[in-house]
């Protein structure tokens, strides 16, 4: 996917009115444009802190350092499979001096440095909690628990991060892919181990099957979990619409949290208690994340959604003539046809109602 630097602009100002404490801008060595799009962004005067994305190499830490931001997130492979692939010629020693080289040379041009270490979760725990002890003797302001192929389990990323915080003193943060669908629920269960930080992508895009969706972490800690962080919940919806629109990834209609179907609803039993209380079928408001409650009709509908409906229209027809326009209505979504607002008008004119 490509944004362009106007977009990143505008998505940076939207996570800023969120209230995202801190915004990874882009991988400043990998072009001019990526380099003036994370300049640009570090320029906007937001309140988030601006952080990019580097190699263990100092030449990156240098682009870095041009586009202006406050930090870092320098990363290394740390299992053995990554090593042989990308290092083939260095020992483990070597590539270690490498990484402590990188953060040393942010934390002396007075950057927030972060290390992560890429793919962790595939790594050996002494030789990761050995990395992440020399990152916190070369005093790296956070250490990252990559799981890059979205493979651990929440209980083992939970013990993970419990035994790396028994060993090394540093803040610990989470980047998880979501492979087996289990990005977010491993983010959670790294927070209950110690962690204090999640990597989250809008909408949970990201390589392959993605990264942890920033609205679903944000509205499961604040609803199932009671960690109010403070975001302004009601951006939600506007920011996920802006990133589908220019990433041109489509928002699943079951995506959870700002899923097209999420506060829609059809069938007569739920409609009917929604009318009466919409927390009978909705686990919170959709008002909460910036967007409204959907009734729709189809061939489960009931009485009260023709009703609803009805009244939208300042209509107020006898209980007669609502089963009729009821049964006319499932008829129609049973030939395929989807009840519209021209096709509702059509059925009112089969039941010879006038508006």
């Amino acid at each position: 996917m490509y944004f362009s630097i106007d977009q990143k602009v505008e998505i940076a100002h939207k996570l800023d009115e969120l209230g995202v404490p801190q915004i990874e801008a882009g991988f400043p060595i990998v072009s001019e444009n990526e380099k003036e799009a994370v300049k640009k962004i570090a320029h906007e005067g937001l309140n988030a802190n601006i952080i990019c994305l580097t190699r263990t190499k100092r030449e990156d830490i240098d682009a870095a350092l041009d586009a202006d931001v406050s930090g870092i997130i320098t990363f290394m492979g740390a299992s053995d499979l990554h090593l042989s692939i990308k290092m083939p010629n260095k020992s483990r020693e070597e590539i270690i001096s490498m990484c402590m080289d990188a953060v040393e040379y942010g934390k002396d041009h007075g950057l927030f440095v972060a290390f992560s270490a890429e793919d962790a979760t595939r790594t050996e725990l002494p030789k990761l909690i050995d990395l992440y002890k020399n990152a916190n003797e070369y005093h790296a302001d956070r250490v990252h628990i990559a799981d890059t192929t979205g493979s651990i389990n929440p209980y083992a990323m939970q013990h993970l991060v419990e035994s790396i915080k028994k060993e090394v003193d540093a803040e610990i943060a989470m980047h998880c892919h979501n492979d087996f669908g289990m990005a977010v629920t491993n983010s959670i269960a790294g927070l209950l181990g110690g962690a204090t930080s999640i990597s989250t992508t809008v909408n949970g895009i990201g390589e392959r099957a993605g990264n942890a969706s920033l609205e679903e972490l944000i509205m499961a800690l604040k609803l199932l979990y009671n960690k109010d962080l403070g975001f302004n919940t009601e951006v939600i919806n506007e920011l996920s619409q802006i990133v589908s629109k220019y990433s041109n990834i489509p928002i699943p209609d079951s995506k959870a949290i700002v899923g097209n179907n999420v506060f829609r609803h059809e069938s007569g039993i739920h409609v009917d208690a929604i009318l009466q209380d919409p927390l009978s079928y909705e686990p919170y408001l959709p008002e909460m994340i910036g967007t409204k409650r959907k009734i729709v009709l189809g061939k489960h509908s009931g009485k009260s959604a023709i009703e609803e409906k009805l009244d939208t229209l300042n209509l107020k027809l006898s209980d007669e003539k609502v089963k009729e326009i009821v049964t006319l209505v499932k008829k129609e979504r049973e030939k395929g046809y989807d009840i519209s607002d021209e096709k509702f008008d059509e059925i009112l004119e089969k039941a010879n109602v006038k508006r």
